[in-house]
């Protein structure tokens, strides 16, 4: 197979990994920001981020099987696990450094 060949099939694969790499980013940086919230005692300011980040990421898992189908959703579930193991790894990195 030929680039030209290959590049249709490619695309929307690497387009729903890396729309689930920055969703990903976003939701698990947004549940890190919300725990501090809530171990804080600030709930009414915890529900709305929790709310923000549950529509979001749900509205955009189904837009990525709507217009992509299966392959596209894997590929963007895919990008969502690997934001997900940096986020985690970034904060606990954070976390170890605090004092």
């Amino acid at each position: 197979m030929t680039a030209p060949i290959l590049l249709p099939l490619i695309a929307p694969l690497l387009a729903g990994a890396l729309a689930g790499l920055a969703l990903g980013t976003l939701f698990f940086r947004g549940l890190a920001a919300t725990a501090r919230l809530y171990v804080a005692g600030g709930i009414r300011r915890a529900v709305p981020l929790y709310l923000l980040r549950l529509a979001g990421a749900t509205a955009a898992f189904t837009l990525a099987a709507l217009w992509g189908g299966a392959e596209v959703l894997l590929a963007m579930l895919a990008g969502f696990q690997i934001a997900r193991m940096l986020v985690v790894r970034r904060e606990r990195r954070a976390e170890a450094e605090a004092p």
